[in-house]
C-alpha cells in the first residue's frame, strides 16, 4: 500500500511539474512553484527529485512513453496492399499528431523546451529520434519488399526525413492555438511519401 502511495505522490508531482514547465517554460520555472502547484512543501519534493531538471527528464519520458504507444498496435509488415500500406501510413501520422494535440503542452515541452537545456537532456532526445528512425525504418522496408516504395530508396536517410517532417509539425502545432491544420499537415506529409511534388 506504502509503494502504491508513493507513486501516486511521484505522478501527482509529475503532472504538477508538467503544468507548470508548460505554463513558464523550463528556465522561468521553479521548484517552488511545482511544490505550490501539487500543494506540497519542497521537503516532500526532495524525497521524489532532485532537482528541478530531474524531474523534468521525467517528465519528457512520460511524454516520450505516450508517443511510443501510437506504434504500440502497429505491425511494420502488415500492409499487403498499397491501399492498406497509405492507410496505415496516414494512421500513424494521424495518430502522433493526435497524441500530441490531446495534451499541447506536452508537444511544447519536447520540442521547444527541451532541446539545449542540456548535454543529457540532448542526447536523450537524438536517442529518440533514432528509435523512431529505426521504427519508420521498417515501415519503408516493407514498402520496398512489396513494390509501394521505390526499390532503390535509401530507407534509413528517408525515415529520418519522415519523422524530422512529422516533427516539425508537431512542433508547428504546439505553438499554435488553432489545431485546424491537423488535416493538412497528414495529408501533406503522406502525399509527400507517395505523391512527391512533381507534376
Amino acid at each position: 500500500m506504502a509503494r502504491v502511495k508513493t507513486e501516486q505522490k511521484r505522478r501527482a508531482i509529475l503532472d504538477a511539474a508538467a503544468r507548470v514547465f508548460a505554463r513558464h517554460g523550463f528556465h522561468d520555472s521553479t521548484v517552488s512553484q511545482i511544490a505550490d502547484e501539487e500543494g506540497i512543501g519542497l521537503g516532500t519534493f526532495y524525497r521524489y527529485f532532485e532537482s528541478k531538471l530531474d524531474v523534468f527528464h521525467a517528465v519528457i519520458d512520460e511524454v516520450m512513453g505516450e508517443v511510443a504507444k501510437v506504434l504500440a498496435p502497429e505491425s511494420a509488415s502488415a500492409s499487403e496492399t498499397l491501399e492498406a500500406y497509405r492507410a496505415q501510413v496516414q494512421r500513424i501520422g494521424r495518430g502522433l499528431f493526435e497524441a500530441f494535440q490531446a495534451n499541447r503542452s506536452l508537444a511544447r515541452l519536447l520540442f521547444v523546451e527541451a532541446p539545449g537545456i542540456s548535454a543529457e537532456l540532448n542526447e536523450k532526445l537524438q536517442a529518440t529520434v533514432m528509435f523512431f528512425g529505426v521504427a519508420t525504418q521498417a515501415y519503408l522496408e516493407n514498402g520496398v519488399k512489396r513494390g509501394f516504395l521505390r526499390a532503390d530508396l535509401d530507407v534509413e536517410i528517408t525515415a529520418l526525413l519522415v519523422n524530422s517532417m512529422v516533427f516539425e509539425g508537431v512542433r508547428h502545432l504546439a505553438l499554435r492555438e488553432d489545431a485546424s491544420e491537423l488535416e493538412r499537415w497528414t495529408k501533406a506529409i503522406s502525399g509527400l511519401m507517395f505523391d512527391g511534388v512533381k507534376r
